[in-house]
């Protein structure tokens, strides 16, 4: 008998042997665990099983907008995580999705309504959220918050570093275009404050614990990010609507930045998210100008959706410019603090920041990021692009080298005059985005000359850049004159130059070769390098008339049509002396929003 058992089991293992290993890998590599219902404010225990190493995991509302998201290791095939709701959370069915890539399970769970009888009914009211706590604002785009007051909306945890965000997996968001592994820090310690405006806003004041800090900017620093910047993610999971303060000790970033100068710290909330790269941070002039020392200085990020009197303010000037507001508007700022004193971080030069933000809208032309300004209720263009995720979700990532109030337009502008003409969707495009204006509120003069400073006005307006007349210090250029603050900005970025007389010019026609330089340098104030050493001459050779190109502006011609920015006039001639018309001067303008990733 027991022979007979003994060749049984020889038998069985042998067999077992012999089946592919693949048969083994083609099993579930994540299992969820079943997930009880639960009350606002009740704990949520998401577990289960998998096979890899670390599980991704995500936790969609009902609107689809992130609540919770977490990274786990996965210890002996198990893998566990919980969070608290908010007291706050709209009641319905949620979705968990767990796991990497397409090696995923999700499983849904019911927030179901406070009883407060003390009896049963647990499924009763598990479907009275669906529809969001305030119908009426629907159309705006705020995922079912109340009113027109809330967040612009959510950020998605992007998936695995790659050449354009793709669908969210639960990951941290990555710069456009990044390589690198992003490093999640350890929240565990944080303290959180939570405080209320005379308003009724609820701002949370979240400090980093320093430590875990450190040791993630180490481990980003020292490992392989592919030739790109180090990042490193703090997040924290605030109720909807509600403000965010990051407090991070100025001593471990400054001593961080000291390996890895351009190291990003990703800072995620709910509403938004906000990349704040090392390098804009001066250290030593924040200590002097606080009259203390790193130890003793906090750099603190704030995250937070406009008050429901700012939105509405927004509505009010949206309507006047017949646009229509799209979700709610949220304002960044970063501010230094120490000595009982603050300093505001403000102006980052040619540095520009990445915000990233979520809303459920169409991602076509008509949709624009805009800095507003309540001092004059005025829109401006920001540079931004619009990415259509695959939980219908549209990921908004605008770049700014300024902090301020941000929210999103739709509005389409069109002329008269430029129905039939060649660069009509160009023309239409910019104008949608605030960059470019008409002659009238209905014609645009699209082959009228375009002058030095109608040129100078639209750069500073397509790099997103603040109006500055105190810098327009020209004799030929008044206070009270249109284009002074955008001479002004030209002036601060380094766009234009005045002529020796301290005069502008700004009525003069500009030409295409001055046109060119004028872009050069725009591209270099949007952070961009286009090197062209080495191959000017080949560049230039296809033109007959290389020669009456000015050697001061031979190289910013050959960067522009190394770029596609700006072509010849015909296959073999650029003309550089011709004056360029307003139509082109358009066309020019997009291709360079293009180039520099200002617009899709």
């Amino acid at each position: 008998m027991k022979l007979r058992k003994f060749s049984l089991i020889l038998i069985v293992t042998l067999c077992l042997s012999l089946v592919p290993a693949a048969v083994f890998a083609s099993s579930t590599a994540v299992a969820l665990n079943e997930i009880a219902a639960v009350e606002p404010g009740g704990s949520v225990v998401i577990a289960g099983t998998s096979t890899l190493n670390e599980v991704i995991i995500q936790v969609l509302r009902p609107n689809n907008a992130t609540v919770y998201y977490d990274i786990v290791q996965v210890n002996g095939g198990q893998f566990s995580s919980s969070f608290t709701l908010a007291n706050s959370e709209t009641v319905g069915t949620y979705k968990v999705i767990a796991g990497q890539a397409d090696q995923t399970d999700s499983k849904d769970f019911v927030v179901k309504a406070v009883d407060s009888s003390g009896g049963g009914n647990d499924g009763d009211d598990s479907d009275n959220g669906d529809n969001g706590d305030n119908g009426d604002d629907s159309d705006d785009g705020d995922d079912g918050d109340t009113g027109g007051n809330g967040p612009v909306g959510t950020i998605t945890p992007p998936s695995s570093p790659a050449p354009a965000p793709a669908p969210a997996s639960g990951k941290p968001i990555t710069p456009a275009k990044s390589n690198a592994e992003p490093v999640k820090v350890d929240t565990s310690k944080n303290t959180t404050v939570s405080s209320t405006a005379a308003d009724g806003r609820v701002t949370t004041t979240v400090t980093q614990d320093s430590a875990a800090l450190a040791d993630a900017l180490a481990k980003a620093a020292g490992q392989d990010n592919h030739g790109d910047a180090p990042i490193v993610f703090i997040s924290f999971n605030n109720p909807a609507g509600e403000g965010v303060q990051f407090n991070i000790a100025s001593s471990v970033l400054a001593a961080a930045a000291l390996n890895a100068p351009d190291t990003i710290i990703s800072l995620q909330t709910n509403d938004g998210e906000y990349s704040l790269p090392l390098r804009i941070i001066d250290f030593a002039a924040l200590a002097q100008s606080l009259g203390t020392t790193d130890a003793n200085i906090s750099i603190q990020v704030n995250i937070s959706p406009a008050s429901t009197d700012l939105n509405a303010r927004i509505k009010e000037s949206a309507m006047d410019i017949a646009a229509s507001q799209l979700g709610g508007a949220i304002e960044f700022s970063v501010i230094a603090a120490g000595n009982g004193k603050t300093v505001e971080l403000n102006h980052f030069g040619s540095t520009y920041v990445d915000r990233n933000i979520e809303l459920a809208i169409s991602e076509d032309d008509t949709a624009t990021v805009v800095l507003y300004d309540p001092s004059t209720g005025q829109f401006s263009f920001v540079p931004a692009v619009f990415e259509k995720q695959t939980d219908n979700l549209t990921r908004v990532t605008f770049k700014r080298n300024g902090n301020s109030v941000y929210t999103v337009l739709s509005f389409t502008k069109t002329f008269h005059d430029v129905s039939k003409h060649w660069a009509k969707a160009d023309i239409e495009l910019l104008a949608s985005k605030l960059v470019v204006k008409g002659v009238t509120d209905s014609s645009f003069a699209p082959d009228s000359s375009i002058t030095r400073a109608e040129f100078a006005a639209l750069l500073v307006r397509s790099l997103g850049l603040s109006l500055e007349t105190a810098s327009a210090d020209f004799a030929d250029v008044k206070s009270s004159d249109w284009f002074a603050g955008a001479i002004g900005a030209a002036v601060q970025a380094k766009l234009v130059d005045g002529f020796t007389d301290n005069t502008f010019k700004p009525n003069d026609t500009i030409n295409r070769e001055q046109m060119a330089v004028m872009v050069a340098r725009a591209i270099k104030a949007a952070g961009k390098t286009i090197d062209v050493s080495g191959k000017q001459n080949e560049l230039l050779a296809k033109f007959q008339d290389k020669a009456a190109i000015s050697s001061w502006a031979q190289a910013a011609v050959a960067q522009s049509v190394e770029t596609n920015i700006i072509t010849g006039m015909t296959n073999d001639t650029f003309v550089p002396l011709a004056n360029a018309s307003r139509a082109q001067a358009a066309t020019m303008l997009k291709r360079f929003m293009q180039a520099a990733h200002f617009i899709n």
